[in-house]
């Protein structure tokens, strides 16, 4: 039974932590990163358990904010190897989530 215990306490303090987004890999710019970054929890908060509604919310407001032609996936168990624009690449984890993953592409 303590052992439960210890387990639930570890995981709520692992989700308290995790509220905070990660930033795992970008190339983008300071303020574009902070920006996309606010875009991400944003939608990740919103649709904690609609992940299709949640990558949908990011790529429309990405696509407004800096252009068209973003890809998102959202996540708990995916990699990834990927082509995109320099300076168009957010890979981060947020309230639990595992990742998010933006990219830009010219085509």
């Amino acid at each position: 039974m303590a052992d439960v215990d210890d387990y639930r306490k570890d995981m709520e303090a692992f989700f308290k932590m995790a509220k905070y987004p990660l930033v795992r890999q970008t190339d983008m710019s300071a303020e574009m990163r902070e920006e996309a970054v606010d875009v991400c929890v944003t939608a990740v908060e919103k649709h904690q358990t609609d992940m299709e509604k949640c990558t949908q919310a990011i790529k429309e407001a990405l696509d407004r904010k800096f252009g068209p032609r973003w890809h998102v996936i959202a996540g708990n168990y995916f990699s990834f190897e990927i082509t995109h624009e320099c300076k168009n690449l957010l890979y981060l984890s947020s309230e639990g989530l595992q990742a998010c993953l933006s990219g830009k592409c010219e085509q």
